[in-house]
Formats: C-alpha cells, sequence, structure tokens
C-alpha cells in the first residue's frame, strides 16, 4: 500500500481532484488545520522510536499526509462533558483494489483523526487523536501497541498533546477499540485510479495508551461519533505503474 500510495504522489493523479462545493459550516479554519498538521508531523515524521512502516519520511503517515490529508477540510463538532469542551472528528475510509508491477493489492483501511483545544495565540493543539483500523464500516477492531493494519479486528491508536512552545509528547495505545457502524459517500470526485467523496461515518472509540518511549504515563479518552462524523473515502482502482 506504501507504495502504491507513493506512485500516485510522485505521477501527479491526485491532482485531478478538487472540491467543487460551497462554503460548509463544519469547515475547518485555516490556522486551526495548520496546528493539526504541525502536531501530527512534529509527533511521526522524524520519529525512531515506533514502527518505521508508519513514521519517518517514508512510512504510511507521511504518505497519507500528501495524499489524503488535503482532502479533509470538514470536521464534526462533538460536545464532551458539562464543561462545554467540543471535539472535532473526521474519518477516512480507504478502498483500493489495483494493479501494480503485476502485483494486485487489496486493502481497505479505517483513519480517525480528532482533536481539541486549539489556541490561536500559539497555534497549538492541546490534544490531537489519530486511530487506524483494518477494513472499512463496519469494523470493531481492538486496539493494540503494533502496527498491523493487515491483520483483521486489529487496529492502533496515538494520542498527541502539543505544548505551547509546539513541542509534542506522544502515547502508544495500549488497550481500547475502534468500532464504526456504517458509512455513507455522495458522488466521487477526480478520475477512475483516484478518486475521493465526502460523507458521513458512524462509530465510536476508546483508547488506553502509554507514553512513548518509556511508558511512564497513561492516559485514556473515549468519542462517540455514533450520529455521525465528516469523512473522506479514497477509492484507487486500475493499474499503476
Amino acid at each position: 500500500m506504501k507504495r502504491l500510495l507513493l506512485t500516485l504522489t510522485l505521477t501527479g493523479v491526485i491532482v485531478a481532484c478538487s472540491d467543487a462545493g460551497g462554503v460548509d459550516p463544519e469547515a475547518i479554519p485555516g490556522p486551526e488545520l495548520v496546528a493539526v498538521r504541525m502536531a501530527l508531523d512534529s509527533a511521526f515524521l522524524h520519529d525512531t522510536s515506533l514502527d518505521p512502516a508508519f513514521t519517518g519520511d517514508s512510512g504510511l503517515y507521511a504518505l497519507m499526509s500528501v495524499v489524503v490529508f488535503p482532502f479533509m477540510d470538514r470536521a464534526t463538532r462533538i460536545a464532551q462533558g458539562s464543561g462545554g469542551d467540543t471535539t472535532r472528528v473526521a474519518g477516512i475510509e480507504f478502498d483500493i483494489d489495483a494493479t501494480q508491477g503485476g502485483s494486485h493489492i487489496t486493502s481497505n483501511l479505517t483513519a480517525i483523526l480528532a482533536w481539541r483545544g486549539y489556541h490561536g495565540a500559539t497555534g497549538t493543539m492541546d490534544s490531537v487523536f489519530f486511530l487506524l483500523g483494518a477494513g472499512r464500516a463496519p469494523i470493531a477492531d481492538s486496539l493494540w501497541s503494533r502496527f498491523t493494519l493487515d491483520t483483521t479486528g486489529t487496529g492502533t491508536g496515538f494520542v498527541i498533546h502539543q505544548a505551547a512552545d509546539s513541542t509534542v509528547k506522544k502515547w502508544l495505545s495500549r488497550s481500547g477499540h475502534l468500532h464504526t457502524t456504517s458509512s455513507q459517500y455522495g458522488s466521487s470526485q477526480g478520475g477512475s485510479t483516484f478518486n475521493v467523496a465526502r460523507g458521513m461515518l458512524n462509530g465510536e472509540f476508546t483508547i488506553t495508551a502509554k507514553s512513548v518511549p518509556d511508558s511512564s504515563t497513561t492516559v485514556t479518552s473515549a468519542l462517540d461519533f455514533g450520529s455521525g462524523a465528516r469523512a473522506v473515502r479514497v477509492k484507487i482502482r486500475g493499474t499503476l505503474p
């Protein structure tokens, strides 16, 4: 899957997709989206303590950030607790059935990105949650510390905290789950090889995670987006170089 996404990036296939929609009340403000992306990049692009299949300049995160994240410009607001805290959440589903170098590649993957606590003065985020699961809705994946998204029923999650000086701390899942029940999408944008559709993804997650690399602290969190969260579906078909 990593090689396939890299090919799409290098050949410029993703340029064919554009958003023709109008103003959306759940559009993510530009500075807030930049802060989310910066927190993720700081946590994963240069990490040497996690699985290199996911982190680093050529890991899955780096490729997703180029190929998929440009289309994630909407997120659902979910109120949590009595204090008025609001978490924003967006989903991604991959639907890949393509051929590359004579090999048939089939991959289904779900990603959930959520965050809360944006500080405009410093351009930072209190908390960012990034979860990955095997398959597309419906899924019922158990979270653990290993990156094995080719194994049905398993998933991986991260919690990121960003300080006012932009330094980040991260926690890797040890237990929890990612459940999705259904997804619905509108018409696709793009070509026959690569296209993106916008819609909704329903589900919920819980995560218990320990700090990386020393496991000295533990954080827990949960989010119910059973009423629906904004999402994009990435579909890849055909024969790629």
